[in-house]
């Protein structure tokens, strides 16, 4: 009899399961799940030290304390300049300022019916 599979990965497995701590260190691909990046981003971030990383066998690891640290760092760096936006920008902008008269767009003209009165007979009997 075959297992069915549940479409979730190693790791997700693990993670779903209650019994186990989570993991110290994590896979580059794992660290790009988690952190929504690209592996070779990841790999970019590791070679350039904002992600510290080490070696074990043949397999790089990512600590989660250097992805935490991450995150950390990018939320200090972005806090100066996040604004929050109003919900309807344009109400915003419109608000403090008189609001422009709207002109309604005219109906085009209507057409007549030609008199065929007047119209000369092109097939006379």
């Amino acid at each position: 009899m075959s297992q069915m599979s549940t479409g979730l990965g190693h790791y997700e497995k693990q993670a779903q399961s209650d019994d186990q701590p989570p993991p110290l260190a994590v896979p580059p691909p794992e660290a790009a799940r988690l952190l929504s990046l690209s592996v070779s981003r990841i790999y970019q971030m590791m070679r350039s030290g904002e992600l510290k990383n080490y070696t074990d066998g043949r397999t790089r690891r990512i600590p989660m304390v250097s992805i935490h640290d991450y995150v950390a760092r990018r939320l200090a760096a972005s806090a100066d300049n996040w604004q929050q936006w109003p919900h309807n920008p344009r109400a915003a902008a419109t608000k403090n300022t008189a609001a422009p008269s709207r002109r309604r767009r005219q109906a085009p003209p209507k057409r007549r019916a030609k008199a065929r009165a007047n119209q000369p007979e092109l097939f006379a009997e």
